[in-house]
């Protein structure tokens, strides 16, 4: 808890020892780092005015704070104030705020303010050493290289701009130049971090921006759920859209039998019925969802918040949807992960007891669950289970933790202490972001963050021999990728075909074509069409074993709802920022 009202920022010396919090009435509370703790050790003098930012010099003897039209240097021992520095105000009217602050390894304070000012300050002598007028409004991030010769600031006006530290031959004294300059985002940029010779950036759209120059490159991640954010219910032709707050049941259209229309390049089919929603289900005060669940005929909804787990019963009768609250005890407040079973018979729970993970099996029987065991995860070294998935024939739960443990759980004779087999995948060195259970095969096919692509089969518990061929064979275009697999799914109709998916591409593996080299480049698709083919996606026989097709913006779920079609969810990208406030009005070209 600090002391003198709320806390507007923070920041730790670099001894990584000692915390410094700025709070709303002006003072500076101190607090000694520990390994599982804080400790208060007091507060500063009280200054006028709440403090907006601070930062620590490189020696951990004086504390700098950036406030309303001042900038003031502070002895990190004694607590009091050796010098105070006024800013010039543009219009004596108008208040100059002091955004945020940055220090060189010089300990030169450098300052972002709402008149759009970088300003650099002399902390000894306590005076203003120059300035420039870098953006049209507030400045709202400053970050530096780890050089300290790169200097980049963005905010309202979002355009991040950068300076660098050149030394004058006349003098030899050191100045800062403006660099090149790059519009990443479209609205207010809040925070900007570099990191290994890249610029990490996010602000109020929701972006992290990952840039780098030279060579140009820009990669943006999208504000989205972490998946699965869409469960598909084959038996009602189904699908559950989860949300942040609240749930979505749609009954999707079904195609006409006429043939489809070919329109540019693609084949689009008309519908003979379009999608329904049937339900749209919220949590009690607005809660966060952190998992759900829904049974193959999409009549048993399950969701959980952090201090909820709610069962439903849902139901279509003579065409009124008809919900009911289950009274079933799970007897559990939290699930982090929950999922029924292939064949609609089984549903397990994933929550953590406060010092490990335990796994609870329901057998579903009608619009029940019934309890029919339980099992800790910590023996297999699952220790928080991030993944989780069913074999197709519900005999096998696989788990995967964000520390790189993977378990295999043989639940099919019971799960009790004593008859309960399990066992452990050989531990990789990064975690896993997606797998799935092959049908027939019982092939469990694991991506990593590092985009390692393996494949392991369950009842002989060894890899496989496409699995061990393609350890040394990925290209650099397949791990230079930005994006992480998030899903994989097979085509029914060929085993050696598997689909994999991340934020805006699907990708095609066939086993029995040629693994590429490591120069080799992946054959792209447009629109689902080969450039060099114009055969099925999923069918056609071509060089190289990986292929792709890019035709999405943001693809959050993809699988199959029958044997013949696929249903693949995507998020409109000006859904993510219709609802934001305007950004900053500026003329370009003279309009």
């Amino acid at each position: 808890m600090v002391m003198g009202g709320a806390a507007w920022c923070m920041d730790v010396n670099h001894e990584k020892t000692r915390l410094a919090v700025g709070t709303e009435d002006g003072y500076i509370n101190i607090f000694t780092i520990h390994e599982d703790k804080l400790i208060y050790d007091g507060i500063f003098d009280k200054q006028i005015g709440r403090i907006l930012c601070i930062k620590w010099d490189n020696t951990g003897e004086m504390i700098y704070t950036g406030s309303t039209d001042t900038i003031r240097v502070w002895n990190a021992i004694s607590g009091h104030a050796i010098h105070k520095m006024t800013t010039v105000r543009s219009n004596i009217r108008k208040n100059t705020t002091m955004w945020c602050l940055a220090v060189t390894d010089d300990n030169i304070i450098i300052s972002g303010d709402s008149n759009g000012f970088l300003c650099f300050w002399d902390p000894q002598a306590g005076i203003l050493i120059e300035s420039h007028e870098s953006h049209t409004a507030d400045i709202l991030a400053i970050a530096l290289s780890h050089d300290m010769n790169v200097l980049y600031c963005a905010g309202v006006d979002p355009v991040v701009r950068s300076f660098c530290k050149v030394t004058l031959k006349s003098s030899g004294k050191s100045q800062w130049v403006k660099g090149i300059e790059r519009r990443l985002h479209v609205h207010d940029v809040r925070a900007l971090v570099e990191a290994n010779g890249k610029l990490y950036s996010a602000g109020v759209d929701g972006y992290l921006a990952v840039s780098s120059y030279p060579p140009k490159n820009l990669v943006k991640y999208p504000p989205l759920l972490q998946p699965p954010c869409a469960i598909v219910c084959r038996k009602s032709r189904c699908i559950l859209l989860r949300y942040t707050n609240y749930l979505e049941l749609w009954r999707l259209g079904s195609v006409t039998k006429d043939c489809p229309k070919l329109i540019g390049t693609s084949m689009l089919h008309q519908l003979d019925k379009e999608p329904i929603k049937l339900l749209q289900l919220e949590t009690k005060s607005g809660e966060s969802i952190v998992s759900c669940a829904i049974n193959k005929d999409s009549k048993t909804i399950v969701y959980s918040t952090d201090t909820h787990v709610r069962v439903f019963n849902f139901d279509v009768v003579d065409g009124d949807a008809q919900l009911s609250k289950n009274d079933i005890d799970l007897s559990m407040n939290r699930i982090q992960k929950m999922l029924f079973s292939p064949n609609g018979k089984l549903f397990a729970a994933i929550g953590n007891n406060g010092s490990e993970n335990i796994v609870t099996l329901f057998k579903v029987h009608k619009k029940s669950l019934r309890l029919i065991g339980l099992f800790p995860t910590m023996k297999e070294s699952i220790t928080n289970v991030s993944l989780v998935c069913f074999s197709p024939d519900s005999k096998y739960l696989v788990c995967a933790d964000r520390q790189c443990a993977i378990a295999i759980y043989f639940i099919d004779n019971g799960v009790t202490a004593g008859s309960l087999k399990a066992w452990q995948l050989p531990k990789y060195s990064c975690p896993p972001t997606a797998m799935a259970v092959q049908k027939n095969t019982l092939n469990l096919v694991i991506v990593y963050s590092d985009h390692k692509i393996v494949e392991y089969n369950i009842p002989r518990r060894q890899y496989t021999e496409f699995s061990n061929n393609l350890q040394n064979r990925l290209s650099k275009q397949w791990l230079a990728r930005p994006f992480p697999i998030i899903n994989i799914i097979f085509d029914p109709h060929n085993e050696n075909v598997i689909i994999m998916q991340d934020d805006s591409s699907v990708y095609i593996i066939n086993k029995i074509n040629d693994l590429p080299e490591k120069e080799a480049k992946i054959l792209k698709r447009e629109n689902g069409e080969n450039t060099e083919d114009s055969n099925s996606i999923l069918s056609s026989q071509f060089q190289h074993a990986f292929q792709v097709t890019k035709k999405y913006k943001h693809l959050v779920y993809l699988n199959w709802l029958n044997n013949e079609e696929l249903v693949a969810v995507e998020v409109n990208p000006a859904s993510l920022t219709e609802k934001l406030p305007p950004t900053l009005k500026q003329k370009f070209f003279g309009v």
